[in-house]
């Protein structure tokens, strides 16, 4: 169901293809359905495949959780990978100090990082294919847990020399000014882009978007290159305008602070070694400075 590839399946279970294929057939005559069929994109399920999936990875992950139990969880010997879904900006920003942590305490513990869009990100939660995911998230759906980890604010990054800025930023020189949108997909704006929506909206502007960014990387130079303003995180803006070529500006309105938050799928809420890295996670990050958190 997670592969759909027989060949897949196989070295994920340490099984040959030959074997993956006798034991599909077993299961295809036992419920009289072919259960998964070829396609382009794989071998896609049946519906009665679907259907059987959910209570199947319900009772394998009981099994699961009760054979993990039964040894503890030494950070210090283990040498388990992670796998932590995570912006580009919070790769830069938090990922440092974890791995530092990391090195002292389970030298042989290992992360990988992972950078796809919410939706899928949930269902390879639910799978097991993620571990944890960091960030700022408003569509989350039931069977997560969520923990805030410190809070986030917002602040203008744009070209000291901007024409526009030379008396500072006000609001009407925000409304008018032109923007680039940072939108990444492991980390959600939504709340704060819908805020900025509606506030163009009740002064009768239309906000002028001349780009969109998926990632941090390279921000400062296409804010330090044209006239274009950035509302990105604080923490980011104060680590990029080491550039002397940029400006950081207070938002010249009222807007919401966010949460940063770690998320987990209730199949690993139990998980020792799951609970462990959760609890590092937190140390590290729930005491952040706010001058730096925000």
């Amino acid at each position: 169901m997670r592969k759909r590839n027989v060949t897949l399946a196989g070295e994920e279970l340490n099984l040959s293809q030959s074997a993956i294929s006798n034991c599909l057939k077993r299961l295809r005559d036992h419920f009289d359905d072919k259960l998964f069929v070829s396609s382009p994109t794989g071998m896609m399920p049946t519906a009665l495949a679907e259907q059987l999936a959910g209570p199947i990875q319900e009772s394998l992950a009981q099994i699961q959780f009760a054979v993990q139990s039964v040894k503890a969880f030494d950070p210090s010997c283990s040498e388990k990978n992670f796998k932590i879904y995570i912006s580009d900006v919070g790769q830069l920003i938090l990922m440092p100090n974890l791995l530092k942590t990391l090195s002292v305490v389970a030298p042989q513990v290992s992360i990988s990082l992972v950078n796809v869009s919410p939706r899928v990100a949930q269902s390879m939660m639910a799978e097991g294919e993620i571990d944890l995911a960091i960030g700022t998230f408003d569509r989350f759906q039931a069977g997560f847990h969520q923990q805030r980890l410190f809070s986030k604010s917002y602040v203008v990054l744009a070209r000291k020399d901007h024409a526009l800025l030379k008396k500072g930023l006000t609001l009407n020189t925000f409304l008018n000014a032109r923007h680039a949108v940072y939108l990444p997909p492991a980390a959600s704006h939504d709340s704060f882009e819908i805020f900025l929506d509606d506030m163009f909206q009740r002064n009768n502007k239309r906000r002028q978007v001349i780009v969109e960014l998926a990632h941090g990387l390279g921000i400062a130079e296409i804010v330090a290159a044209s006239d274009l303003i950035a509302c990105v995180p604080k923490r980011l803006a104060e680590s990029l305008i080491s550039t002397e070529s940029l400006a950081l500006f207070p938002l010249p309105f009222e807007a919401p602070i966010a949460d940063v938050c770690q998320f987990w799928h209730d199949r690993v809420h139990s998980d020792p070694g799951h609970r462990w890295l959760r609890n590092l996670v937190y140390k590290n990050y729930s005491k952040m400075n706010p001058s730096i958190a925000h």
